[in-house]
């Protein structure tokens, strides 16, 4: 773990927290990795629910942008991509559900992390947008579920254009199981648990793995990645990254 992703557990329900508020929650590489290690460690402790949640007023604000700009070569790229898709696995594998706690406003990695929690409670009034286009990267986690949860033109509108949307959007649309006024998020977040604590684990677990096996797509973790190191490794990701550092519209190459 790092003190940037604190792991607690109370009764049997643990909870991941993203403790970088100073930075809205961005993420770096260690943090993705201790997403990771919490969720395992929820495995093991045999919890009911893992409640992932930030400090501060936004849950997360997508990945840490200098941590990108400082991708130099290909084990770098290879680093972050196996962080990113371990992360996501580890969600989706568990057989505990994970419950997306949204303290607030989610933008790229951090809206991926709710997509990828079981069921997210977001505030009504939060916003949430995918950016990654903007700066030469991609939503790629986003981009394997979107069309399948929303439809294909919605799914264009949300990852290909940006467009926000309010949490209030984000549950009608389906994206997020339910939207609340922020003053409700830890009732209705106790309400799931308590659901949960009325059903057997292991059917749980097992109707859990049945949802989730109709998502998969055969080669999307191999396209994934190849999707990933073209983009990284590419001269607009880096370009994107220091555009944004210096406050300044990027210049991205012409060439797809």
């Amino acid at each position: 773990m790092t003190d940037l992703v604190s792991y607690s557990v109370e009764q049997d329900v643990s909870t991941i927290r993203l403790e970088r508020p100073d930075k809205l929650n961005a993420m770096t590489i260690p943090m993705w990795n201790a997403v990771t290690a919490g969720i395992k460690q929820a495995n093991d402790d045999s919890s009911r629910a893992i409640v992932l949640t930030g400090a501060g007023d936004v849950f997360c604000a997508g990945d840490d942008i200098s941590a990108l700009a400082d991708i130099e070569d290909e084990r770098d790229v290879r680093e972050l991509t196996a962080a990113l898709l371990r992360c996501w696995g580890a969600i989706e594998s568990s057989p505990i559900p994970v419950i997306g706690r949204a303290n607030g406003s989610a933008y790229g990695g951090g809206f991926e992390l709710l997509l990828a929690a079981d069921v997210s409670v977001v505030p009504v009034d939060a916003t949430f947008q995918l950016p990654e286009t903007r700066i030469g990267a991609y939503p790629f986690y986003a981009a394997k579920r979107l069309a399948r949860l929303v439809g294909r033109q919605r799914a264009m509108d949300l990852a290909v254009f940006g467009r926000e949307i309010s949490g209030a959007t984000a549950e009608d649309w389906g994206l997020f199981a339910r939207a609340v006024p922020e003053s409700e998020l830890d009732a209705e977040v106790d309400t799931l648990v308590e659901a949960l604590r009325l059903s057997s684990p292991s059917a749980t677990a097992t109707t859990k793995e049945w949802l989730n096996a109709t998502l998969e797509l055969p080669g999307e973790d191999v396209g994934m990645r190849t999707g990933l190191g073209y983009l990284f490794s590419g001269p607009d990701a880096r370009e994107g990254a220091e555009a944004f550092l210096e406050k300044r519209d990027p210049e991205f190459s012409k060439k797809r």
